[in-house]
């Protein structure tokens, strides 16, 4: 993907601050053994990053959190995920990296008042962020890193993330956890966001508002994606679920969208005289999570909500570019199938309806045909 003349400006600027100052870095230690959970008590992990990143992330915290209860768990998260941890009980607390200097500086001197014993640089690339937010964590501390390479002498231990093993993103992302001497093959893949009562009870009120008893499935549909070409056609997607409609005249289909495309996936909707609506206006993170968790099959663009989906082990079709072969570790997880491949690099407006109705055919689970 082409790099927009801003943001390449930006990694230019930051390659800059990193020759300059990388001298003052300390460098990792060369005589890791491991970690001994029991020998210590904080653990801070980076992750400023998108949606989908920390929706990933989940398993880890889940999983140290089983395995270690006495350990605190911290995060430096962003704007753009801080939705996904704000009110989860697995962290101890969350810290804004917002890209304001001023800001920045303070949430760093209170990082540093926490004094963690380990920092985990979940970013699985050579981040000039991700590293100097580490080191300005705690230099001290035991720095954990994924997929380091320039970068791999100033972390203590790495984790090689992108091995060509078309290994899914979420067992990948567990391995970091070796460096605690914890065995990860046994451990938990499936962890949703944590779901407040009232989220949960705001998803019964919308889901009443579709039938009486409570009978029939629903199946979603997202028709929103973090870029343009991720979004399917909008002639594919009515003739899709026209399909849905004839083929399956016991389900409820809803359309979800962006906040700023909201517009869009009502219109959708009211195009469409029965049994199809829009998931309501104004809703947050979690109240979508809400809703997601109760579908019966999810069809969507490569998005976070993929793997809100999956954590709740509802069914996907997700549609994908063939770019980089990222659906390998990106696809719907745990899944034999689900995965629509586009036939180019840059976009998934060729993906038929022939080919995503044929999945949905394959995953819709038997009972509810």
């Amino acid at each position: 993907m082409k790099r927009s003349p801003l943001k390449t400006m930006e990694h230019g600027v930051k390659r800059a601050v990193f020759a300059l100052f990388s001298a003052f870095l300390r460098k990792g230690r060369t005589n890791f053994t491991g970690i001994d959970p029991t020998a210590i008590e904080k653990v801070l992990f980076i992750r400023p990053e998108k949606l989908g990143d920390m929706i990933i992330s989940l398993p880890v915290f889940e999983n140290l959190k089983r395995t270690c209860p006495h350990l605190k768990q911290y995060i430096i998260c962003s704007p753009r995920n801080v939705a996904v941890v704000r009110r989860d009980a697995r962290l101890d607390g969350h810290y804004l990296y917002t890209k304001n200097v001023w800001h920045d500086l303070g949430m760093l001197r209170q990082v540093r008042r926490l004094k963690p014993d380990v920092i985990v640089d979940m970013i699985c690339d050579d981040s000039v962020t991700a590293l100097f937010l580490s080191q300005l964590s705690r230099r001290s501390a035991w720095h954990i890193g994924v997929g380091k390479t320039r970068h791999r002498a100033f972390y203590d231990f790495n984790y090689q993330f992108r091995t060509g093993d078309g290994a899914h993103v979420i067992d990948n992302t567990l391995k970091l956890l070796t460096a605690f001497g914890l065995d990860v093959e046994r451990f938990e893949r499936f962890v949703p966001p944590t779901i407040p009562p009232e989220c949960r009870q705001m998803a019964d009120r919308f889901y009443a508002t579709l039938w009486k008893d409570g009978s029939r499935p629903v199946i979603g549909l997202n028709i929103s994606a973090g870029r343009p070409t991720r979004v399917w056609p909008e002639e594919k997607t009515r003739q899709l679920i026209q399909r849905l409609l004839d083929q399956y005249p016991g389900h409820d289909l809803i359309i979800s969208a962006d906040p700023h495309e909201h517009a869009r996936a009502a219109a959708l909707a009211a195009h469409f005289p029965r049994r199809v609506s829009p998931v309501p206006e104004g809703l947050d993170l979690l109240e979508i999570s809400a809703i997601i968790s109760r579908l019966t099959l999810l069809i969507s663009p490569d998005t976070s909500l993929v793997h809100i989906a999956r954590a709740f082990k509802v069914p996907v079709v997700g549609l994908y570019t063939r770019f980089g072969r990222n659906f390998e570790m990106w696809r719907p997880y745990g899944q034999q199938s689900g995965a629509v491949i586009s036939d180019n690099d840059y976009n998934i407006y060729d993906i038929a309806v022939d080919d995503v109705f044929t999945m949905i055919e394959r995953l819709l689970p038997e009972e509810v045909r």
